[in-house]
């Protein structure tokens, strides 16, 4: 099936929250890079997706640091304690320099647009997105990430190596354009964080959510 066939059956089976392991999965279809699943080295991240737990933090739902000889009864365990749940065995990132958020809504005045900026625990820290009409361009999303503190941060700070922003702008652009295209189905759109490496080596989008409009056509 193609994008919109997986959305629509999404949306005909009644779900609303699509959880990470699915919107992932999907990001993955559009070429945008997704950690590993089931690798033989460590460390891993296990994590239980279920679409009425969007935050798996708060309900103990993500290990971290786990070896690949543990992360078979770690999964089994959080599955026992959801049921109908999804495990999620991934390679840990270790090697970013810069936390990214990515995300795309409808906007009641101006339609699709698409925000990005400092990710992780700096997004309530800096509030420092910068918002653009979606789809748009590489070049436009490199203006965004060449904006606000959030520039100086992916140029690196007090000598620390500058990040791969051209991936970055190429990933906001990817995500905006499937987003304006399919956004009867889409009411939004989280990825949170992007981890992007130093420049050069490219970023990989940590965790993803996907929530479908309420209206959609069945």
């Amino acid at each position: 099936m193609n994008a919109r066939d997986i959305l629509q059956s999404w949306v005909n089976a009644g779900r609303k929250v699509v959880h990470e392991a699915d919107a992932k999965a999907l990001m993955g279809d559009l070429g945008i890079p997704v950690p590993e699943r089931d690798p033989e080295n460590g460390p891993l991240v296990v994590k239980l997706c279920h679409d009425d737990y969007p935050h798996k933090s708060d309900h103990g739902l993500v290990k971290l640091n786990v070896s690949p000889q543990d992360a078979p009864a770690i999964a089994a365990e959080m599955s026992a304690k959801i049921p109908g749940g999804v495990a999620l065995v991934e390679a840990m990132e270790k090697n970013s320099v810069a936390e990214w958020i990515v995300g795309c809504k409808i906007d009641a005045t101006f339609g699709p647009i698409v925000l990005a900026g400092p990710g992780g625990v700096l997004v309530e820290l800096l509030d420092a997105g910068e918002i653009r009409l979606a789809p748009t361009t590489p070049e436009t999303a490199a203006q965004m990430l060449g904006t606000g503190v959030g520039a100086k941060l992916l140029a690196g700070m007090r000598g620390a190596p500058a990040a791969h922003s051209a991936a970055l702008a190429d990933l906001i652009s990817k995500v905006s354009v499937f987003f304006a295209e399919h956004s009867d189905l889409i009411s939004e759109i989280e990825i949170n964080p992007v981890m992007v490496r130093v420049d050069g080596d490219g970023l990989v989008a940590a965790d993803a959510l996907i929530i479908l409009r309420e209206d959609a056509k069945t």
